[in-house]
């Protein structure tokens, strides 16, 4: 974990939630792709810049109480899993934003999130219940006309995951945590 002392940290409103960044040089790529995408169809639609780029593995809600941010900072630093592959080559349309997906589900992926939920929920099983989980990166809020078209693939290795409190645009880290493959038995 590379911050040890955040858990006193409450967020008041907006969102806690537990996401992978998308690293700084693939997110200025995306980004710039936005950029293409919104002046070639004349989106004036909220943009997400390119530090706010992520996959959203679980959203913990609104007014998380800080004893229960402690709980998910300690789960959290305890959970191990290998560093994984991750890649992103398509551009749709959704009713309420535009997205960059892949082909198909990364099994990587949605292994690591099924595996870290079953650990969350061990410790806080009345608010992560298993739900349906489509991996994507927000571009941009807000009804988009583009068309569902491939694109060059934004692909990285996903080396770590974090806990975010997202307020009013604002991303506050509050713990990161290194991916480490489990120790051999």
């Amino acid at each position: 974990m590379t911050n040890h002392c955040r858990s006193l940290y409450v967020p008041s409103m907006g969102l806690l939630l537990l996401m992978l960044r998308v690293p700084a040089a693939t997110a200025e790529r995306a980004s710039a792709l936005k950029d293409l995408l919104a002046r070639d169809y004349g989106l004036r639609n909220f943009a997400y810049n390119a530090e706010r780029l992520h996959i959203t593995l679980f959203n913990l809600g609104e007014e998380v109480s800080p004893e229960r941010v402690a709980v998910v900072e300690r789960t959290a630093a305890k959970f191990t899993a290998s560093p994984f592959e991750v890649e992103f080559n398509r551009v749709m349309s959704w009713p309420d934003a535009l997205v960059l997906l892949g082909d198909d589900k990364p099994a990587a992926l949605t292994n690591f999130r099924r595996a870290l939920g079953t650990s969350l929920r061990r410790v806080w099983p009345d608010r992560l219940q298993p739900t349906g989980f489509t991996p994507h990166i927000t571009l941009m809020r807000g009804a988009t006309c583009v068309e569902d078209q491939q694109v060059q693939a934004f692909g990285w290795t996903v080396n770590d995951f974090a806990l975010v409190h997202s307020v009013n645009g604002r991303y506050v880290e509050l713990g990161r945590w290194k991916l480490t493959p489990p120790a051999a038995s």
